[in-house]
């Protein structure tokens, strides 16, 4: 990948983000949800830890197809679903490429989106999920790098968009997902699925300003 960022070095130090997270995550779904956003999460990525351990030299698109498979096979309910989906859709379009400049990050990143979107039912910005930051945090990442700036700036950019879009579900109504069913009474709480987002995004930005390999 462009910049000499390793797609499994990347997905690992994301794996291990989440992994950490877990209580947080578990915490925040307890409020409003069913309260396994952060066990689902943890196992799902962990098991991604272990079925790419042995693919450092694999490409992008098998590293994100391998990712997606099993997430949705280790991940229960919705969240499965929907990133085993996003990543698919990311590994779908990376195989469809050559070589992976910057440019080409931002399409891979539109392409997960979308299909976290497609997958949740057409969710929208407003709906009180990770679509809530996940949205605002690629397309944050993407106008910095079709302006000219460093990924490296890119990943900061997303890192903030993606709180404030986190931050934003908490004065929400659900409209997606058991939280839906609580009404008003979701208001004042934060969408466990967007600080996922979050993380993955600090993560991310994490890694490439360690400059890891």
């Amino acid at each position: 990948m462009s910049s000499d960022i390793s797609v499994h070095g990347l997905l690992c130090a994301i794996a291990d983000r989440i992994i950490e997270s877990e209580p947080v995550l578990t915490e925040l779904d307890s409020a409003i949800g069913d309260g396994d956003c952060g066990i689902g999460m943890k196992q799902g990525f962990s098991a991604v830890k272990n079925e790419i351990k042995d693919m450092q030299d694999a490409g992008a698109a098998d590293l994100l197809k391998k990712t997606a498979m099993t997430l949705i096979s280790t991940i229960g309910g919705t969240s499965g679903a929907i990133y085993g989906t996003a990543f698919m859709r990311m590994a779908g379009a990376a195989g469809k490429m050559d070589e992976i400049g910057l440019t080409d990050i931002c399409t891979i990143l539109v392409a997960g989106l979308e299909g976290a979107k497609q997958r949740g039912e057409d969710t929208k910005i407003g709906d009180k999920t990770l679509i809530d930051a996940y949205e605002p945090a690629v397309y944050a990442f993407n106008e910095k790098i079709e302006a000219g700036l460093s990924i490296a700036e890119a990943a900061g950019a997303a890192v903030i968009a993606a709180e404030e879009g986190s931050d934003s579900t908490i004065e929400l109504i659900a409209k997606k997902g058991r939280a839906s069913y609580l009404g008003e009474r979701s208001i004042g709480h934060r969408d466990a699925g967007s600080y996922g987002i979050v993380v993955i995004a600090k993560a991310a930005q994490e890694y490439i300003l360690g400059g890891s390999k």
